[in-house]
């Protein structure tokens, strides 16, 4: 069976994204923003996602049995008083227009409840045959929170919560509070290591039991009129009642033009820094309450595995908690956590009701477009771009990051997702401690206290952060050891944590060769990695996009391929200086 999962609606979506499913095998996965360059893809429909798609498995839409959406659309806008097509071939062709998709017949349109498309982006890719399932997010349909069980192949859901009790729009309204923007969990989570928790009750707003929380100050029932979701009245609840308890008033942000950029940006009244303890508050209050519907959730289920998903699953140093949680004895968080996830989901989910055995995850999320050495030496030359072709890749590169140097790593296909695996990288050795202020401040333009990640080999996982757990997907934070401080502090962040990725040679070999190289010259196979993509930008997708981004950004080198690429000076180490 193909089954084409999809994520995206005209005007009304984030995070378009599309995969193929063939028998039960994930062929090929893109984000829409890769290809249009708008972060989140607001608003846009999957169109270059599914094109990649189609091509990738050599087939159109007539070769495919049904198109899954991962949002119950119809319901959603019939539920909200909006209107909705006639029929499903209407639907269809609003969001793949056979001008774009020629076609003989129309596919099966099925759209897929939003958290349970998530919900079988964890249960179905997982591996394993049972498990609880807990799915957080802003919201999907009618829900913010899913409690479900998944056993032979069934998920059954056990209970939920309402939209306004969300967790991820509460750490939203903190985020917009903080003057980080709404849209900026990543940075907050970040941000909360140099802070202090304080009232995590947040005056009287969250209640908390061994099992369970409670929201005050926004109505269970909330609901909005002429919106499909609740996040604007939620986040504006959460704002009036912080701004009323909290002794720090709001960081009120404006957008002025910028001569240096030339274009307007945003600017805040303070900066964000200031407000790291209300950061480390709101990340404590959701570790708190996450952690008592998970001891709940394994209660009810009887069960010990955990499988994650849903927008608030990214959040790192939650999953460490969660992990290292005396009930949790197996963890698997969704690497595609947010909305890019639920065309995955929504594709295995069709794929396994209709009888299909479903592949699970690898270690790998490299499903998006690939480039052969010869399409993009063609670039190259036609750019007028010097570069030279070592006999060794691997080696050439990490001949420049132990003297010092930041090279942006392009090999193989784009992985799906916000984090940068080994294919879409920039990479540097993790030491001195200085790297980090290098690779935020001077080549990435983003705030300094921004942590980065490891990526090691697997072999030496144990040595580091002190567990052989494999974590290919860099979406847990773990405690690092004494020898794991020392010899990488450039992605040690101030709680003395990591956000890791183990390589594995069987399912990376080549990036598993380059921190092995990198490991030749300084004792350590590890490197810092962090996603190849300058400040407010989507990671980069193709030749074009890492050569341009290269020349834009003050990097020291560029892996495109088998293909190297240096500043026309040679100067290692001293770019952007």
């Amino acid at each position: 069976m193909r089954v084409l999962g999809v994520n995206g609606w005209p005007g009304a979506s984030h995070d378009g994204a599309a995969c193929l499913v063939v028998d039960g095998e994930v062929v090929a996965l893109a984000e829409e923003e890769r290809f249009t360059r708008n972060k989140h893809a607001y608003g846009e429909a999957p169109l270059n996602a599914a094109a990649h798609c189609l091509a990738e498995g050599g087939c159109t839409l007539d070769d495919i049995d049904v198109v899954a959406h991962g949002w119950d659309l119809p319901r959603l806008f019939g539920d909200r008083g909006l209107d909705w097509f006639a029929d499903d071939a209407d639907a269809l062709e609003h969001l793949l227009p056979k001008a774009l998709f020629p076609r003989s017949r129309d596919p099966r349109l099925t759209f897929v409840n939003h958290h349970v498309a998530h919900a079988a982006s964890a249960y179905h890719l997982s591996g394993r045959d049972r498990g609880a399932i807990l799915v957080l997010d802003g919201q999907g349909e009618d829900v913010s929170t899913t409690l479900a069980v998944g056993i032979d192949g069934e998920i059954k859901t056990l209970r939920s919560q309402t939209p306004g009790w969300s967790l991820g729009y509460f750490y939203a309204a903190v985020c917009e509070y903080a003057g980080l923007g709404a849209d900026a969990a990543g940075k907050m989570m970040g941000l909360a290591s140099y802070g202090t928790p304080q009232d995590l009750t947040f005056g009287g707003a969250l209640d908390f039991t061994d099992e369970d929380f409670t929201v005050h100050v926004v109505p269970p029932d909330l609901r909005s009129t002429g919106s499909t979701d609740e996040e604007t009245a939620t986040i504006r609840h959460w704002l009036r009642h912080l701004e009323n308890v909290l002794p720090d008033a709001p960081n009120r942000s404006a957008h002025r033009f910028d001569p240096r950029v030339g274009r307007y940006t945003k600017v805040t009244d303070r900066d964000p820094f200031e407000y790291r303890d209300i950061a480390a508050t709101a990340q404590a209050a959701l570790e708190r309450a996450v952690t008592a519907l998970v001891r709940g959730l394994l209660r009810e289920s009887g069960e010990t595995t955990l499988l994650v998903a849903g927008g608030v699953g990214f959040n790192a140093t939650l999953n460490g908690k969660l992990m290292r949680m005396p009930e949790v004895q197996d963890l698997f968080v969704q690497p595609l956590a947010g909305d890019q996830g639920v065309s995955l989901g929504a594709a295995v989910w069709c794929a396994a009701r209709e009888g299909d055995r479903v592949r699970p995850m690898e270690g790998s999320v490299a499903w998006g477009p690939r480039w052969d050495a010869g399409a993009i030496r063609r670039l190259l030359e036609a750019s007028g771009t010097a570069y030279t072709e070592p006999a060794d890749i691997a080696a050439a590169t990490a001949d420049v990051l132990a003297a010092g140097g930041v090279a942006g790593w392009f090999q193989g296909r784009a992985e799906g997702g916000p984090r940068a695996l080994g294919h879409r990288s920039m990479v540097a050795v993790p030491n001195p401690d200085g790297t980090r202020d290098r690779v935020n401040v001077r080549i990435k333009d983003r705030e300094a206290w921004r942590p980065f990640a490891p990526s090691m080999q697997e072999e030496v996982a144990e040595a580091l952060i002190g567990t052989t757990t494999p974590l290919p997907y860099m979406i847990v934070t773990t405690p690092v050891t004494e020898a794991g401080a020392a010899v990488m502090p450039a992605v040690v962040h101030s709680d003395r944590t990591t956000r890791p990725q183990t390589v594995s040679a069987e399912v990376d070999p080549l990036y598993h060769r380059l921190i092995g190289e990198v490991g030749e010259h300084t004792g350590t196979p590890v490197v810092l990695n962090t996603s190849f993509n300058g400040r407010d930008e989507p990671v980069v997708c193709s030749p074009r996009d890492a050569l341009a981004t290269f020349h834009r950004l003050p990097m020291d080198a560029l892996a495109l391929g088998p293909f190297l690429v240096r500043r026309p000076d040679g100067a290692v180490g001293e770019a952007g200086t």
